[in-house]
């Protein structure tokens, strides 16, 4: 369920780029991150920040996109996804609202969301992908300005995304064992 939430939060970007011309399909993408937002925020009471950064990219990249047609932002896609998932990621963590967290407590019964566990497992998860989504926008930033090829910016971007990918699946397990671990330590102390 974790992944659909995500998804839903994309949905934005996919029907978007694939609109012609750049200013419809940036209104769309308002509209469409306007209406999760405003789903979001009934549902759930709160809403992502991933989602709430895209409101306000999708508004600002339609008035550029009317008033500077000639500006192709279709162009730079990947360099404005990765940056609105790297500040999305690493505002989350400092407002202290891990965004793997926001979307875990969509999923989780609540009497495991306040566990320390659960909430310290989404801080190194969303560590972790703010990392590799930074380390992706550095990839994006460099191919759009073809200081290194498509070939090799598409390899990086996609090496950032496994890695994070292959450490979502350790981090739990890892985090795990060093809450037991310090709970055992705390036991013996007693």
């Amino acid at each position: 369920m974790t992944l659909f939430w995500i998804f839903v939060d994309l949905i934005p970007f996919f029907v978007a780029f694939q609109v012609q011309p750049p200013a419809l399909g940036f209104a769309i993408g308002f509209v469409l991150s306007l209406l999760i937002y405003l789903f979001q925020k009934k549902k759930f009471g709160e809403v992502t920040t991933i989602i709430a950064i895209k409101v306000v990219y999708f508004f600002c990249g339609f008035w550029i996109a009317w008033l500077f047609p000639a500006f192709h932002l279709f162009d730079f896609t990947q360099l404005f996804m990765y940056a609105i998932l790297a500040v999305a990621a690493t505002w989350s963590l400092c407002i202290k609202k891990p965004f793997t967290l926001q979307y875990a407590k969509k999923v989780v019964p609540a009497e495991f969301t306040s566990h320390p566990l659960f909430l310290a497992s989404n801080f190194w998860l969303t560590v972790i992908w703010a990392v590799a989504f930074g380390l992706s926008l550095l990839c994006s930033v460099l191919f759009a300005f073809a200081i290194i090829s498509g070939d090799t910016g598409v390899i990086l971007v996609n090496m950032w995304n496994l890695i994070g990918l292959v450490a979502t699946i350790f981090v739990r397990p890892v985090v795990k064992h060093i809450f037991l671990k310090k709970q055992g330590g705390r036991g013996a102390a007693r």
